[in-house]
């Protein structure tokens, strides 16, 4: 897999949509927003007294200016593990890269959204299931023999599946308790593994089934996978079938963005697989152009819903002349503005691309802090 030029555009324009949008996330009163930040309100550092007196929730007391969301995080997860992969998505290998990096002793130090939390929960609950089933199996060896061979059992489950996990458990155990009878017990513990793991995501209706998207969809743009990779990739932190059809909409928009550049073609490209429900809220939303980016947010409403944030997004991409309007439109709708920034700044960063009039300025990519470790996992894909 590689990473087209609009690819790589719809990468670097979800990380500087969030990043620009995090100073007034969460934020539920529009004319607070304008009366903050009248004329640029993008790249502001997150302070609580934004907050006060009006409807908000103040979620990010750690994060500076420039700095990334929960949702730009787990693109970066996402980033991390196609650039280590050659660009091919590998179920087991995000699952724990999103653990390791969400969850105790991990990376990341800020707030952790519903879908998050439960998905840790599940995964961790899944994990302590297997572990009480396997050593309750029959074992003829030593107690400290059998944890050492789960051991081994979890951690390249971590890594793989299939036929390439059974490999990589024999190898791992010939290493330290070389026997047929270790392997074949080995196998034993990674049959209840596999019995009980599965989609760990959380039963979860809202925009963080589409955080880790850009990436994906730009490695596998034209690709006929693309949609089974991002039902899985969804279902990894919101499994249910709401975030899915919505997430696939969302999919199919920036594949549109990355393949044609045309922003009109991008949003009604989310109706080629949609379900009726999905439709109707993209035929509302293109139906509203003669409404403010504000009003029309309000209509489908400011939380972090996917039947709320995907439709807010078709209405701004296909309202809005270039990238910055597109940003700008979206901090000034609010509430959940860094969900939505997600899907918009890869839409529009694929089809206005880097520089000039319409382009993501090459000042806000500076402000991104990210941006020089992302430019650095994106050329090892290209």
């Amino acid at each position: 897999m590689t990473l087209t030029t609009t690819g790589q555009h719809a990468v670097i324009g979800a990380l500087v949509a969030d990043a620009a949008t995090i100073g007034l996330h969460w934020l539920y009163d529009q004319a607070r927003i304008r009366e903050l930040a009248p004329d640029a309100p993008e790249f502001r550092t997150p302070d609580a007294r934004d907050y006060e007196g009006v409807p908000g929730y103040f979620a990010h007391p750690k994060k500076s200016a420039g700095d990334l969301s929960q949702y730009g995080e787990q693109l970066m997860v996402m980033l991390r593990c196609l650039a280590s992969n050659n660009g091919v998505y590998q179920q087991a290998q995000y699952q724990a890269a999103f653990c390791d990096h969400f969850g105790y002793g991990g990376d990341y130090i800020g707030y952790i959204d519903k879908a998050t939390r439960g998905t840790l929960n599940n995964v961790a609950s899944a994990e302590a299931k297997a572990m009480q089933q396997a050593m309750a199996l029959p074992f003829s060896g030593a107690d400290d023999v059998k944890r050492r061979l789960l051991n081994k059992v979890l951690s390249c489950a971590k890594h793989s599946t299939g036929t390439d996990l059974r490999e990589q458990v024999e190898q791992a155990v010939r290493i330290t308790d070389n026997s047929d009878a270790n392997v074949e017990q080995s196998f034993k513990m990674l049959d209840i593994w596999e019995a009980v793991s599965g989609y760990p995501g959380a039963d979860d209706r809202q925009l963080p089934a589409t955080a880790k998207l850009p990436a994906l969809i730009a490695c596998y743009s034209g690709d006929p996978g693309m949609h089974e990779a991002a039902e899985s990739a969804i279902r990894i932190t919101s499994n249910n079938d709401f975030a899915v059809a919505f997430g696939l909409a969302a999919a199919d928009m920036m594949e549109s963005a990355i393949q044609t550049g045309d922003a009109e073609q991008s949003v009604l490209a989310g109706k080629k697989t949609a379900n009726s429900e999905v439709c109707k809220l993209l035929d509302d939303a293109l139906g509203r152009l003669d409404q403010s980016s504000e009003a029309a947010t309000s209509h489908f409403g400011l939380a972090c819903d996917l039947n709320y944030g995907v439709p807010s997004v078709a209405h701004t991409i296909a309202a809005a002349g270039s990238f910055e309007e597109a940003i700008r439109r979206n901090i000034y709708a609010g509430g959940d503005n860094c969900g939505r920034a997600i899907i918009l700044g890869a839409i529009a960063g694929a089809c206005y691309g880097i520089g000039g009039k319409a382009g993501i300025p090459e000042g806000w990519l500076e402000k991104t802090r990210v941006m020089t470790d992302a430019r650095s996992l994106i050329d090892s894909i290209s």
